[in-house]
């Protein structure tokens, strides 16, 4: 078994949509959907691996369970769950683990996997979307942005004329993420996109 330092090679990339105040989601489900972020989204994922919290793979409408053209990994406490078309773990460790041997893989939520994995993350590329929803009950974790730094930015607007813009933020070359293992999944995380 490998310990969390040695399979550190992988780049662990945090994708996600964002509402100006942090939010990412009500009632199992998205804040925002719009055809250029799921562009934007496939385009990130597509050929590597996601890892998703139970929430977020049954937030996922069934005809694009697991999501196509990536392998999917499933993260939830109970033994017994089943993903089918996915590999399911226990912990974010566990399926890190499994994926080690992967150059990049991308969380996709929800948000305590966000949580979970944001101290050891490498990347974030976040639709950062211009508006906030007085009804999100489920956050992005806060960004140390003494930690990220902003590389890319494209400004875009969303079909119903909200203003978004796709960041990417990587970690500063002199940072250096925790090698600790992550606690396991309590099972109340949510969708992310």
């Amino acid at each position: 078994m490998k310990s969390t330092h040695e399979a550190r090679s992988l780049k662990l990339v945090l994708v996600a949509a964002v509402a100006a105040d942090g939010g990412i989601g009500r009632r199992n489900g998205l804040l925002f959907t719009d055809v250029a972020d799921q562009r934007h989204f496939r385009a990130v994922t597509l050929g590597k691996p996601v890892v998703m919290g139970r929430k977020t793979w049954l937030s996922l409408p069934e005809r694009f369970r697991p999501l196509p053209g990536r392998r999917n990994v499933v993260l939830s406490r109970d033994a017994g769950f089943e993903a089918p078309g996915a590999e399911t773990a226990r912990s974010l460790d566990e399926a890190l683990e499994r994926l080690a041997d992967e150059p990049e893989v991308c969380v996709v939520g929800g948000a305590e996997i966000y949580a979970q994995a944001l101290p050891r993350a490498d990347e974030l590329r976040l639709t950062e979307v211009a508006r906030r929803w007085p009804e999100a009950e489920v956050f992005f974790p806060a960004l140390d942005r003494t930690l990220f730094e902003e590389v890319a930015r494209t400004e875009a607007q969303a079909t119903d004329g909200t203003l978004m813009a796709f960041v990417t933020y990587r970690r500063r070359a002199d940072v250096t993420p925790p090698t600790t293992p992550a606690p396991a999944v309590s099972g109340s995380a949510t969708a992310a996109q």
